[in-house]
This record gives C-alpha cells, structure tokens and sequence, in this order.
C-alpha cells in the first residue's frame, strides 16, 4: 500500500507532501489544477522515463519519493530478501533528476538501476490510466492470482517441481545431443586427417632420413669435387702427397731411432699418421664409388620432402613430428570408434 508520497522541485511544484490512509483517498480538482503531476512523480520512482524539464524552473534538481507498506505485500518483500535491499516493513523508492539529465534511483537508501525500481514497483501498486502500470495484463501476475485463488499449494509446488525437472531432464539432453554432435564432428574430422595422412605414409624417422638424403644429393656435385680434391692431397698428387711425405719422414724416424732408442716413440707416432692417412683415403674411395647423382631420385625426395612440410603446417605440428602426430590421431579415432559401440 502507497502510504507517503513526496514532491520537490518536481515541474510546476516546488514541495508536495501526501499522506494516504486505509480505504480510497480521491484527489479532486479543476482541469489544470496539477492532479496529474502527482501520478507522473509516481511513475518516476516506479521507474518511468525520466526528463530534465520536469525540473522546475530555477531548481538544480527534482527529487520524488514514496513509501510503501510491505505488510500485506509478500511478494514484494520476498523481492526486497532476495536482492538484499533492506526488506521489513516499509519500502522507500526515490529518484533524483538533475537538471542536466542525470536521473539517480534508490531503493531503501540503496543506489539502484532504474530497471529495478520497474521491478518492485509491479509487484507494489497498479496504476490503471493512460500510458500507466498495467500489472493485470502481465501474464506472471495472473498466474500468481489464479494460484492464490485455487489454494493447491502443495499441487502447486509438485507441478513446479515437475517442471523444474522436465527442464534440467531438458538440458542434459541437449548436452548430450551437444556432446554428440560434436563427437561426429570430431570423428569426421579425424578420419579424414587420417586418411591423408595414411596416404602419404610417413615412416617414422622417415622425414630425418628423407632430409639427410636430400640435403645430401642436393650437394652432390659439390660433393664429389672436394673428396676428389681429399685424395689428390692424401696420396694422388705426383709431385707431392701426404702419404709420400710421410713415408719419407717414416724413413727417417726409422734411421734415427736406430741411433737413439729415445726416438721410438715418435717413430711409432709418424708411422701411425701414415696408416690413418691411408685409411682415410681408402673410406673417402669407398664413400666416392658409393655417391651416385640421381636425379629422378632427387625430385622423388624433393617432392615428399615438400609434402611432408605441407601436411606439417597443415596440421599445426613440425615436419620431424609429422608421423608421430599421424599416430595419436589414429589412436583417438580408434577410441572414439571403441565409445560408439558400446
């Protein structure tokens, strides 16, 4: 029940101060008196649209008030609990509108948006006029009266239960469904990648051996030139070798340890130079007779090097981790194949 309602500053009126009492109060007057203007400050704290012309001429702001009784409004009360705002007896709902526009809301003393001065003020008055507060066209506020009036509270909280239920039961499924939808998905994502990939068939340190062979036919020219240029210095040059050189100098260390035993070491170490630039020369033959430049096998391996590389960017992962990658994937497809039939 409104029991206070206060005006300042509010259009033509610089204070108004009405007190209602139990049973019908009836304002009365001649067109033009300002009769309206106390239901337009009403709607101002139930959260109507604020202006600032309605600040009286000459004032810095407007400030409207009115108090209410909660006893016979449990609704309202329950409202007040819920969005801690200082619910017992009473309720005060203000509003300021300063005169550049600014317009503040309170709520028992407490700042609030003017959203919620809209909500408590349905469940505290009806307003029946033009442009007005039409709580008996809104459909919550008839069910709540078709409940209150049928009295099956008990029926009433068992329906709501069972509705409350239906809901949750709801959503789960739609999680499921959710949940399902995007196992597909995924499944079919997977087995595309990894039909691709078992196309491509990359062994595991594949893309290593792959990269070392390239690198390695790609320098081969170079390659061949400087093994070749190896021998000629080891033991191919006429004029002078490494291995002649160290045949000569073995022949001497050889003469002067048969004058100072002291020498045997370094005629042990000279003639093991020698063997070791030998052997040197024999592995660098080998390597030269086995370097074969080929170059459809050069395009072979440029091309799977380059797809390799391709499906690595593709799937977000370095190339050496391609195969590895290929295989959790066919792991997780094979679960969700395994989850499907169970």
């Amino acid at each position: 029940m409104l029991c206070q309602l206060s005006i300042n500053n509010f259009a033509i009126v610089r204070f108004l101060e009405l007190d209602f009492k139990a049973g019908m109060t009836s304002i009365t007057g001649e067109t033009g008196a300002g009769k309206s203007i106390a239901i337009d400050a009403l709607g101002l704290c139930l959260g109507n649209r604020s202006d600032a012309n309605t600040v009286r001429p000459g004032a810095s702001k407007t400030e409207v008030s009115a108090r209410f009784t909660l006893v016979d409004v449990p609704l309202a009360k329950r409202w007040l609990e819920d969005s801690d705002l200082d619910a017992e007896d009473e309720c005060i709902l203000r509003r300021t509108i300063s005169s550049d526009g600014r317009s503040r809301a309170y709520i028992n003393g407490n700042p609030v948006p003017v959203t919620q001065l809209k909500a408590i003020g349905q469940l505290l008055i009806g307003i029946h006029g033009q442009h007005a507060h039409h709580a008996m066209l809104k459909s919550e506020h008839q069910l709540n009266l078709l409940d209150n009036y049928a009295n099956h509270k008990l029926l009433l909280d068992s329906v709501s239960a069972s509705y409350q239920r239906c809901k949750q039961v709801e959503n789960e499924l739609k999680d499921l469904e959710q949940a399902q939808h995007e196992r597909i998905s995924r499944q079919q994502l997977l087995q595309y990648q990894v039909e691709e990939l078992n196309e491509f068939n990359l062994g595991l340190d594949e893309f290593d051996e792959i990269e070392q062979e390239h690198k390695r036919l790609a320098n081969g020219t170079d390659l061949i030139e400087r093994c070749q240029a190896g021998l000629h210095l080891l033991t191919e040059n006429d004029d002078a070798n490494i291995e002649s050189l160290l045949n000569k100098v073995a022949t001497i260390a050889d003469t002067l340890q048969g004058y100072d035993e002291s020498l045997s070491p370094i005629s042990t170490m000279i003639n093991d130079a020698l063997i070791q630039v030998q052997e040197s020369a024999s592995e660098i033959e080998s390597y030269l007779s086995s370097l074969e430049l080929d170059p459809e096998h050069f395009a072979y391996l440029e091309k799977r090097l380059s797809m390799a590389m391709q499906l690595a960017r593709k799937h977000h992962v370095s190339a050496d981790k391609l195969a590895l990658h290929h295989q959790a994937l066919m792991s997780e497809l094979a679960e969700l194949a395994d989850d499907e039939t169970k």
